[in-house]
């Protein structure tokens, strides 16, 4: 019974793609894409380097303020 279903649907004819259908489905993808890439710069990205960025904001003004830079990390030789 499978094979007759199966003979039967490929004896049918297939229209050919509308002319355009590429480039609508790489713009759809591009969008996703872009639009995936913006929300994770956006969560994981951004509040990274602005810690980073912070980090050294506040080690600049310590400098600044108290002629003195203390690494709170200690970097041991092993």
């Amino acid at each position: 019974m499978a094979t007759d279903l199966f003979e039967q649907l490929a004896e049918l004819e297939v229209p050919p793609p509308p002319d355009q259908f590429d480039q609508q489905l790489h713009e759809r993808v591009n969008r996703s894409l872009v639009c995936g890439q913006l929300v994770d710069l956006g969560v994981s990205g951004m509040p990274w380097a602005l810690a980073h960025f912070a980090r050294a904001l506040v080690g600049f003004l310590t400098l600044t303020v108290t002629g003195r830079y203390e690494s709170k990390t200690k970097h041991r030789r092993r």
